[in-house]
Order: C-alpha cells, then sequence, then structure tokens
C-alpha cells in the first residue's frame, strides 16, 4: 500500500560546464517525465526516491547522491491508482522533489514502465511535453 505521497527525481548531469537532464518516456501516455512514483507504507521519502530511481534506472544509489529541491506540489488524486485506505475525502497527492547526478558516461537500463530515454539539454526542456511539476523541479 502507497501513503498519499509521491516522489520526483530528476537525474542530471554536467559536462564541460553545461547542464544536462536525463528524461524518460512513459510507455502508456505520451509524456515524458523524470524518475517519479509512490512512497510506501512505513517508508520515508528520501528512501523512495532511492528505490525509485534504482528501479527505473537500474543504477545503485546511496543517500548521499540525492539534493533535495524546494518544490512541492500537489497533484489530483485522479492521476492515481488510488489506494481504497485513503478514503474518499482525500483529493491530493503531496509530490516531493529530488535531484540526483549521474556521470556522462553511466550505462542506464529502463524499467517496464518506460520505452525511452533521452538525455537532453537544460534549455531544450521546452520542447518536451512533460507534467508541469516536472518543469518546476527542473527551474
Amino acid at each position: 500500500m502507497h501513503q498519499p505521497k509521491q516522489v520526483l527525481v530528476v537525474p542530471y548531469a554536467i559536462y564541460e560546464r553545461e547542464l544536462y537532464l536525463y528524461l524518460l518516456k512513459r510507455k502508456d501516455i505520451d509524456y515524458w517525465q523524470w524518475v517519479a512514483g509512490g512512497v510506501e507504507e512505513n517508508e520515508v521519502i528520501l528512501s523512495a526516491a532511492i528505490r525509485e530511481s534504482s528501479e527505473e534506472l537500474s543504477i545503485m544509489f546511496k543517500t548521499s547522491d540525492f539534493i533535495k529541491l524546494e518544490s512541492v506540489c500537489s497533484i489530483p488524486r485522479c492521476h492515481f491508482n488510488s489506494d481504497k485506505a485513503w478514503g474518499d475525502d482525500f483529493y491530493t497527492v503531496t509530490e516531493y522533489s529530488f535531484a540526483v547526478r549521474l556521470s556522462m558516461n553511466c550505462k542506464l537500463n529502463l524499467s517496464d514502465e518506460h520505452n525511452e530515454i533521452n538525455r537532453i539539454k537544460y534549455l531544450q526542456l521546452s520542447k518536451y511535453q512533460t507534467w508541469d511539476s516536472n518543469r518546476m523541479a527542473a527551474c
């Protein structure tokens, strides 16, 4: 069972003083996104960010790899396969954002949730259809 909380992780790399972002293409809808996922019952938010990043990118991470971002948002419940335990009077899921630095030559293997990954320069982000919260976390 998930808590009514979500994590968003922005994978990035810096190469020759240029910021690169790693976007994942979802299989089920025509959207690009960062690493994202729910917080399990009895799981702390940072642990969820580490777990989701490891699952979706097939890289082992440690706590010190992550930077907590100021971006926090509320996402309408209708965008989730809501747990019945949340109750009928629960309307939004809080999303907490992090960043994690990757090396430019790291080998990424996508989970079954995604079918493509792109490494882009920060200035190219506006060309991609993403969730509003993903754009805000990258600012």
